[in-house]
């Protein structure tokens, strides 16, 4: 299979810049790659071939004549099928949507084409984003390119799987739970869950609208910040109450200089973190911290206040948004949702005014609480997930073995990547090592909210400085 696609979008966008690479090939390069590996793996539930052949030309043209946009510009994408695509399906991967097609693109569905991406399909999503193992989902599941038994994470899995497996350059997810980070970790890719509001939620089927966040998973901090340069600005149609206004953001050009982690004061969580962790994603994870210390980072231990609200009221402000936004729908055509899907609904339907309210002015003490906490220290690390990817088809409670315990499985999943949702701080995954099982690990890089460029400068020093686990196919 060709190297071409297992580089980066920054790497790749150079040579089209030169000409020495057309995103003519590039798009046929990656149809060879979905063609050979799609139908085992099921990441994409929508190819849009043709369309990509017909982007990618004109592409190559305007940049022949000198007319070129910049790194994303003949760069083929995939966007997680909850973005609406003008023309092409976009279905919450759900029965309940499957004949719907969208008369108009996502703000952020725009704004890529209008940085030159070309759109190669949408990928496979837990049902309309409602779980973190891409298994309940009207297109089947999707499995873990390392070990096809495992699951890749969620909900965002096929858009992990894309990038990891070089079937896209930058596949778009989204995060209400960890959606973005949870497959970055278990397909091996980088993931970036960026400040609330920084990027419109306008076109995306919502989860819970106080919770939601889009952001790319593709296989370098570079690629993610240049991802995020083309889709932010103010967005006056963005529903998100934290949007935020202002040009798009520079992360990219901030990258530059950034060679070491002297004067950085990163925490290392002495709290929650690693009182579930199993014991090799644990020492995978430290060895990524001695990495960061060898870097020049002073590493301090740090308490993380009011960790223990974050789960329930997470769950109360999740599940009761996305029942209210399903309300239409919900129960009338109950037969047409996954199982799991129905259940968590009739959850979220269950919870009263009360509760909800109340789990927001606890989302408040804990978004204060995160800000002062992060005082005295530039960011926090921490496991991504706290367990290797679990086999597929494990039945409710999912067990699984952590730490010598056994715990659920689908709960473990988003133990640790909640909180950055609940504070809507800037989040990074980065792919780290392996465990004895093969299976990859993320680190958790957090930061203050507002501070994305701060994150995803830690992150790109650790790149330059060390590789990333790679697929063997």
């Amino acid at each position: 299979m060709s190297d071409l696609t297992m580089m980066t979008m920054e790497q790749i966008s150079s040579m089209v810049e030169k000409g020495a690479v057309s995103p003519v090939e590039l798009v046929e390069a990656c149809l060879k790659r979905i063609e050979a590996l799609n139908p085992e793996l099921n990441a994409y539930v929508y190819l849009a071939a043709e369309e990509a052949r017909i982007s990618a030309r004109k592409a190559e043209e305007e940049i022949k004549s000198g007319c070129y946009r910049g790194k994303l510009h003949g760069i083929p994408i995939a966007l997680k099928d909850l973005y609406y695509t003008e023309g092409i399906p976009t279905t919450g991967s759900s029965e309940v949507l499957r004949n719907f097609v969208p008369e108009y693109d996502a703000t952020i569905t725009k704004r890529l084409k209008d940085a030159g991406a070309i759109l190669m399909g949408k990928t496979n999503t837990h049902e309309f984003a409602f779980g973190p193992t891409t298994e309940e989902t009207c297109f089947g599941p999707t499995k873990n390119p390392w070990n096809p038994a495992k699951i890749p994470g969620g909900s965002s899995g096929g858009s992990g799987v894309a990038a990891a497996t070089g079937m896209a350059y930058v596949a778009m997810g989204t995060d209400t739970g960890g959606s973005i980070r949870i497959p970055a970790a278990m397909c091996g890719t980088v993931g970036f869950k960026p400040s609330v509001g920084l990027a419109s939620l306008y076109g995306i089927i919502a989860l819970s609208f106080n919770l939601d966040h889009p952001g790319p998973l593709c296989r370098s901090v570079a690629d993610a910040a240049i991802t995020m340069d083309a889709i932010t600005g103010t967005d006056p149609l963005d529903p998100c109450p934290y949007a935020v206004a202002g040009e798009p953001t520079h992360f990219y050009e901030g990258l530059a200089g950034a060679e070491d982690l002297k004067g950085k004061v990163i925490g290392v969580p002495a709290n929650f973190f690693f009182d579930k962790t199993d014991y090799e994603v644990e020492r995978v994870t430290r060895e990524a911290i001695d990495r960061l210390k060898e870097l020049g980072a002073e590493i301090r231990e740090i308490t993380i206040p009011a960790i223990d609200l974050v789960t329930d009221a997470s769950t109360c402000i999740m599940f009761s948004e996305a029942a209210y936004l399903h309300r239409d729908r919900y129960p009338a055509m109950k037969e047409k949702y996954q199982a799991g899907v129905a259940a968590r609904l009739d959850q979220g339907g269950a919870f009263t005014a009360v509760q909800y309210i109340q789990s927001l002015r606890e989302r408040d003490v804990i978004m204060e609480e995160w800000e002062k906490a992060l005082q005295e220290v530039d960011a926090v690390v921490a496991p991504t997930c706290p367990i290797e990817a679990f086999d597929r088809g494990l039945t409710p409670p999912w067990n699984i073995v952590t730490r010598g315990q056994i715990e659920p499985g689908k709960p473990m999943c988003t133990y640790h990547t909640r909180l950055a949702d609940m504070t809507g701080a800037p989040a990074l995954s980065l792919p780290v090592g392996l465990t004895k099982n093969k299976l990859p690990v993320g680190l958790m890089i957090m930061g203050r909210r507002g501070d994305d460029l701060g994150v995803l400068r830690i992150g790109s020093v650790y790149e330059k400085h060390y590789t990333y686990p790679a697929l063997e196919f």
